[in-house]
């Protein structure tokens, strides 16, 4: 009892001790309010101590408590209040055509509150932009195309353009990465392919080059390839900043997270390994395909998606929660589904006068009509592309010639457009009849956060697609560009327009086009070996004569 008394009496002199030394500093503390007040009431500094800066300098130190609440008294609403000023203030800024030559009430208050929404759809991960109505015109292929020769020797397999689609960067099967000008359409730079044996083989590929991708601000640029390395290049100086040795396959797929400098990477491994290019370190490896994974796609969330190969999955890693969502593939053409798709072609009809894609229409829907007289069925047994168009939606394309729209709230396709590229038709000239088979997708792409992706392969055309706004899933055929050869990779991006104010952007599409296709060389056709470059030029549907 003694010594619970003693323990008791201890923790109340330790109390007392306590409320004598709150009162002591809250003493100090309205003398030095005091101290202030009089000195700014005087407003001479005959005393020596200085200006009310002075004193604030001087007392910060000794108590943080008094200068945040006495000089920077903020509540939570204020200051959302305040920040929310800010960023309208910002928002009107960006919409000037230049300094004083706008009035703040000039500035159309509709614009303003477009793009508000449109910022807040983006961060929230859903797109919110109708544009693909603005390609729906007959595009003269002459007149926006460009071509960038004499850059491989061999076919090319994957291309990337920068943010500000200046510079274009492509891979070969050559083993080279070059570095093209997209406005002049010269050759800046070439990485050239090294040879094993040479001691400096560490700073550039030895075999093929699978994937190419550029950073969000436009300063780094990243390579991989057969030779299971990950070369890391500088876009302003054009060299060599570092290497990563950690796949065990090749390298198939690369994808920089937006607005950071993490860079994700898929490979035959079957493994996803995240990388910090700032500080050019490994971060994580992601596991879970039962067979190597063939492509990657990533917006501004922490998470990537990826394609296995004949697993025939597509997989979401939400790399923050350490899980991922599975998604099955495979996608199946068979009677059935051609019934319903022939049902449904009428529907598919544009309502813009094009006569190149109600002209590729009419012939997919021969195309259906002629398998089903045939009782053909198609298989997917492979998954080749993917691409996001938004955080929670996605387009995938493989050997089935099928494109699937996937959304992270069910497991299957919401919407699968068969025989997307038609068809190969039987070959009856070999020793060996040669049944009819669909084009394979080769490669997918898509502006983010808008309603336009587009896809190709071997057909000779790369088509656009319109993703339908509302509650109905699914994807329209919007226009159709002509080109001769394999598609092995494509690369989208949005100009910045002239007018800030102006929410009209010209796209720009960069294509890998060469004889063979990009993982192999089962197939062959007469084309050259050249990057293709399409400005497209966005027109309202009202200016479309």
């Amino acid at each position: 009892m003694a010594k619970d008394r003693f323990l008791a009496q201890g923790v109340t002199h330790t109390k007392r001790q306590r409320g004598a030394q709150s009162q002591k500093n809250q003493k100090n503390q309205r003398s030095q309010k005091s101290r202030m007040r009089s000195h700014g009431s005087d407003g001479s500094d005959s005393d020596g101590v200085g200006d009310v800066s002075d004193l604030e300098h001087q007392y910060e130190d000794a108590s943080d408590a008094v200068s945040s609440a006495d000089e920077f008294l903020e509540t939570p609403a204020e200051k959302r209040l305040r920040l929310a000023k800010d960023y309208i203030g910002r928002v009107q800024a960006s919409t000037q055509l230049a300094a004083g030559a706008i009035d703040a009430e000039q500035i159309d208050r509709d614009l303003i509150a477009e793009r508000l929404t449109s910022d807040a759809n983006e961060r929230s991960g859903r797109w919110s932009r109708q544009i693909a109505r603005n390609f729906a015109y007959t595009i003269d292929e002459p007149r926006v195309t460009r071509v960038l020769r004499y850059g491989h020797a061999l076919p090319p397999t994957c291309v990337a353009l920068t943010p500000d689609a200046r510079f274009v960067y492509s891979g070969g099967k050559d083993g080279a990465l070059v570095k093209w000008d997209r406005v002049e359409g010269k050759k800046l730079h070439v990485f050239r392919a090294l040879k094993k044996k040479r001691p400096d083989h560490n700073v550039g590929h030895c075999d093929e080059i699978l994937a190419v991708a550029v950073s969000s601000d436009g300063r780094f640029v990243a390579s991989g390839g057969r030779d299971r390395r990950i070369h890391v290049w500088s876009v302003s100086e054009d060299r060599h900043l570092g290497v990563f040795h950690q796949h065990k396959d090749a390298v198939t797929g690369l994808a920089f997270r937006r607005h950071t400098n993490h860079l994700y990477s898929c490979s035959l491994d079957r493994m996803v390994k995240l990388w910090n290019i700032d500080e050019l370190g490994y971060m994580d490896t992601l596991f879970g395909h039962q067979d190597g994974a063939v492509a990657i796609d990533a917006l501004q969330r922490e998470q990537a998606v990826t394609v296995g190969c004949r697993d025939k999955t597509v997989r979401l890693w939400k790399i923050a929660d350490d899980a991922q969502l599975v998604f099955r593939a495979g996608a199946a053409t068979d009677q059935h589904r051609i019934t319903k798709a022939l049902a449904s072609a009428p529907d598919m009809q544009p309502s813009e006068p094009n006569p190149r894609v109600a002209s590729a229409l009419t012939a997919h829907e021969t195309t259906l009509r002629t398998l089903a007289g045939a009782d053909a069925e198609f298989t997917e047994d492979c998954v080749d592309c993917i691409t996001m168009i938004d955080e929670e939606t996605f387009v995938s394309g493989g050997d089935s010639g099928a494109l699937c729209l996937w959304s992270v709230q069910k497991k299957k396709p919401v919407f699968i457009h068969h025989l997307s590229h038609g068809i190969v038709p039987a070959d009856t000239t070999g020793p060996y009849d040669a049944p009819p088979r669909p084009c394979w997708i080769s490669a997918v792409a898509a502006v983010p956060f808008t309603d336009l992706f587009f896809s190709a392969s071997s057909d000779g055309c790369i088509r656009m697609w319109r993703v339908r706004a509302g509650k109905t899933p699914g994807f329209d055929l919007v226009n159709v560009i002509a080109v001769n050869g394999f598609v092995n990779a494509l690369s989208v991006r949005e100009l910045v327009p002239e007018d800030p104010m102006s929410n009209i952007r010209d796209v720009v599409v960069a294509a890998a086009v060469g004889q063979e296709p990009r993982l192999g060389r089962w197939s062959k056709v007469s084309a050259r070996n050249v990057i293709k470059l399409f400005t497209l030029r966005a027109v309202p549907p009202t200016s479309v004569q």
